[in-house]
């Protein structure tokens, strides 16, 4: 870890930093902080603690994604978590790299959660620079927080902030300089301007730029399976939250059958998921509607083969599309394009390096294992059951968030 930074005051950049979380915190104190082993004991209560008030407050029920992230910090998961981390390299010493800046997004604005929780238990320090735009679930999450690292042992307190400061390159390039590791949360865009903020010269980074999401369904399997209901509301679940727009929400339903079994199987798909949306009831405005239609008319412009799908109400939209447009312009918020496949490696063949999340049902494990040996392709980091697409690991992007957070010391 690079040189301790004084705790001075005065005109500079870091003078600028708002700190919203401790109270009395200060961005200059825990840059000075000292990072503690992987799994100490105070971090263990207080990730223990968060999970706790988490799954017990009931302001927090309403919110789906805070209640899975209570669920989330239980201590069998956190121990699960340990157990592979500690299992990796049993002949070496995992240390902590030392002081970490996280960029939060802002479109799935609890997500810095998941990543200051994991660098934390990883042992380093951290500045959580969050969004001025922080939505209703945000400033719960803020409130809980606060409340747990009031609570916690001194030692944790004053190695976490949450900050806040307008887009200043200035105080980007103090902050960047002087950590030992950089996570950016966003799209493209973000990544790059921050990227202009030049690290240290040992220190590091983890990115988290524009991701593609979409979802296999095995025709047959679905005509044979019996709850539609649970399946059609675990869709819903994956893509909903956030309007669709989180890194692994599915846009896309790729059917995989023949032309006669995908025929038959996707109206009864669509009528289940709008049946499933009903009970969901997701956030809803007029503009989502209008961005919607206008999405669906520019494709029946611009793509060929495009069809658009009758749905009961505007709150689904489905158009039907050539396998190579899948990825044309998606506004959200219940906007899908649908196409099939014969085989599951004419899909996988297809994907890029932003391919992040596939949620599948009724294609066999070994199927997927076979179809991404084959065609080796140069995205697709994760492969999970509906329902699960947007529970958070620690392996994320195809990176082990853990073992990038530390570094490795052979003895």
């Amino acid at each position: 870890m690079g040189e301790v930074m004084p705790v001075v005051a005065g005109d500079t950049p870091l003078d600028r930093i708002g700190v919203i979380l401790p109270q009395d915190g200060d961005a200059r104190a825990v840059l000075a902080a000292r990072p503690a082993m992987p799994f100490s004991p105070p971090v263990l209560a207080f990730v223990e603690a968060l999970g706790r008030a988490l799954r017990g407050d009931p302001a927090v029920r309403r919110h789906p994604e805070l209640v899975a992230l209570g669920f989330w910090a239980r201590a069998a998961n956190i121990a699960r978590l340990r157990a592979r981390f500690e299992g990796a390299y049993p002949e070496a010493v995992r240390l902590p790299r030392g002081r970490c800046l996280h960029i939060a997004p802002s479109n799935v604005d609890t997500i810095f959660i998941y990543s200051l929780l994991l660098a934390m238990l990883a042992g380093n320090i951290n500045l959580v620079r969050v969004s001025s735009r922080a939505g209703e679930q945000a400033t719960l999450l803020m409130q809980v927080f606060a409340r747990c690292l009031a609570e916690a042992d001194p030692a944790v307190r004053v190695a976490t902030a949450i900050i806040r400061y307008d887009h200043d390159a200035a105080i980007t390039d103090a902050l960047s300089a002087a950590v030992d590791l950089r996570i950016v949360w966003g799209g493209d865009e973000t990544v790059r301007r921050i990227r202009q903020s030049p690290l240290a010269p040992a220190g590091t980074e983890l990115v988290f730029p524009n991701k593609f999401s979409l979802a296999v369904i095995d025709a047959e399997a679905w005509d044979a399976s019996a709850d539609h209901a649970r399946i059609a509301r675990d869709f819903v679940n994956d893509a909903f939250w956030f309007g669709q727009m989180a890194c692994s929400s599915p846009r896309v339903v790729v059917w995989r059958g023949s032309a006669a079994a995908c025929a038959l199987a996707g109206p009864s798909f669509w009528d289940a998921v709008e049946a499933a949306i009903d009970v969901a009831d997701p956030d809803w405005e007029d503009a989502h509607a209008v961005a919607k239609l206008m999405a669906e008319q520019e494709a029946a412009i611009d793509d060929q083969g495009v069809t658009i799908l009758p749905t009961r109400t505007n709150r689904l939209r489905v158009v039907r599309c050539n396998l190579s447009d899948i990825e044309h312009r998606n506004p959200g918020n219940g906007f899908f394009r649908e196409t099939r496949v014969g085989t599951l490696p004419e899909l996988v063949d297809l994907a890029r390096p932003h391919w992040q999340t596939v949620a599948s049902f009724g294609v066999p494990e070994a199927d997927w294992r076979t179809a991404l040996a084959v065609t080796l392709p140069s995205g697709i980091d994760r492969v999970v059951p509906f329902g699960s697409a947007l529970n958070f690991d620690a392996i994320w992007d195809g990176k082990d968030l853990l073992a990038q957070m530390t570094r490795i010391t052979v003895v």
